[in-house]
């Protein structure tokens, strides 16, 4: 006699997107398996998990071949652009992980990033940590993954 099949309970979960910045990866000429983003609905919160991001436009596109600094500020902004999708925006991520083609490039990223910073008026700033890795396009030289929290009675 076969033991009659569990439900599983799981956490609510839904993708994140904004076409009019950026488009799916699974809608790429060529398919990439992952969404953009993640929501999370737990107890008292919901949890945005950004994947990596980049310096691509609405079609998918990689955007400011070689300058690190423009990359950079299309990233945050792509990021941005999610978490408006959400109904949030910077002042709730808690987390980044950035990542650079080239450390050396690190002073670069690192202003455009404070200014973006400065010009969102976070305070206190995320946590975060940067390293240098292989980026999946050669052209990128910026990905950057944030993490957010939004209480869950303000969240849509």
């Amino acid at each position: 006699m076969a033991l009659a099949a569990k439900a599983k309970t799981r956490i609510k979960k839904n993708s994140i997107e904004n076409k009019g910045v950026l488009n799916e990866a699974y809608d790429y000429a060529k398919k990439v398996s992952f969404s953009r983003g993640m929501r999370v609905e737990l107890d008292n919160c919901v949890m945005l998990f950004i994947s990596g991001t980049a310096a691509v436009d609405e079609d998918g596109q990689s955007i400011h071949p070689g300058g690190v600094k423009a990359q950079t500020r299309r990233t945050l902004t792509n990021i941005k652009a999610l978490l408006e999708s959400e109904d949030t925006d910077w002042h709730d991520v808690i987390r980044t992980t950035c990542y650079l083609a080239d450390f050396r490039t690190y002073d670069e990223f690192n202003e455009v990033r404070n200014a973006f910073y400065e010009e969102e008026a976070l305070d206190p700033l995320p946590a975060s940590t940067c390293v240098e890795a292989r980026i999946c396009r050669p052209e990128l030289l910026v990905e950057i993954e944030a993490i957010a929290m939004i209480p869950k009675d303000r969240a849509n």
